[in-house]
């Protein structure tokens, strides 16, 4: 059966809804409906790929906050709104540190880690990967 909702297509969908906070999504194309919903009970985040709990919470290594999907790096999430941060600014875990904007919907980017702004990787407006470095967080209290 020949369905407008080609697996791939679907699969890049969930990689971009996977990163924003919409909770429900309805479409329909040529007949077909889909309804993407997300589960609240699967909304604690986890540790990045690769590092435990603990590791994370003790490291005194750099730290770099990646994209959480494909698209166009904006420092701020309105037009002439003020970044967020800027290099040299301290921001705590879960603090939003700019926006990802894929078809239209402004995926926001918020660090795991608390720490100091090192440096910013990447421009407003430049085009980024899933999992891109964006910017280098020092850890509290680590170097100057």
């Amino acid at each position: 059966m020949d369905t407008p909702f080609q697996s791939e297509a679907l699969g890049e969908l969930l990689t971009i809804l996977a990163g924003t906070d919409v909770e429900e999504l309805e479409l329909e194309l040529d007949g077909a409906r889909l309804l993407v919903r997300r589960d609240p009970r699967t909304e604690e985040p986890a540790p990045p790929r690769g590092a435990s709990a603990d590791q994370t919470a003790t490291s005194t290594e750099p730290f770099v906050v990646t994209a959480p999907a494909v698209g166009i790096f904006r420092r701020s999430a309105g037009g002439k709104a003020e970044p967020p941060v800027s290099e040299g600014d301290t921001v705590t875990a879960g603090q939003v540190v700019g926006a990802v904007e894929a078809m239209r919907i402004l995926n926001r980017v918020q660090t795991e880690r608390s720490g100091v702004v090192e440096r910013l990787l990447v421009q407003d407006g430049q085009p980024v990967e899933y999992g891109q470095g964006l910017l280098v967080l020092r850890p509290d209290g680590i170097g100057g």
